[in-house]
């Protein structure tokens, strides 16, 4: 190999991996949009939400939770009936480590969509108060945080959507 062509083919390397990084966000973003036209169109508390494999939450602009999925349900121990009973928020509970969790859920009623990664046990924040689960959640790390938007595009709820 040339000296020129010792130089270029780290290069092209470089240049082939950023386009598949942006392969990936054109594909993340299509997701992103065609779940939030679901939830508009057959609306955040249908069937198909609920059961929806991956935990789920949704939350007003002040970070109280308005709505879990069975996924985190079942993860947490923390239900639909507890969020009519007592106000739940996700902000008083975040940790220095996940820090970052605060920024996307502001940046949501933004109009702006956060993939977030390598997150410390982000199911901890659903814990109930009351609850007796010490549970950790390692292997969920990554999270994405949308805006839900009513008719006329208005925000008017985010969500965050857990992954492993």
């Amino acid at each position: 190999m040339t000296g020129k062509n010792a130089r270029e083919q780290p290069l092209e390397e470089l240049a082939e991996m950023f386009k598949a990084l942006q392969d990936k966000a054109k594909t993340q973003a299509h997701v992103i949009k065609k779940f939030q036209k679901f939830i508009k169109s057959e609306g955040l508390f249908s069937h198909a939400v609920n059961c929806f494999p991956y935990p789920m939450a949704a939350f007003k602009y002040d970070g109280d939770l308005v709505y879990i999925n069975n996924a985190l349900s079942d993860k947490t121990g923390l239900s639909i009936a507890d969020l009519s009973k007592a106000k739940h928020s996700i902000l008083n509970r975040i940790t220095d480590q996940n820090f970052q969790i605060l920024d996307a859920v502001e940046n949501v009623f933004l109009g702006e969509t956060a993939f977030l990664s390598n997150l410390s046990d982000p199911l901890a924040m659903f814990i109930g108060d009351r609850s007796d689960k010490k549970i950790s959640f390692p292997s969920y790390r990554n999270a994405v945080f949308f805006p839900i938007l009513e008719d006329g595009n208005q925000i008017t709820l985010g969500a965050a959507l857990f992954m492993k």
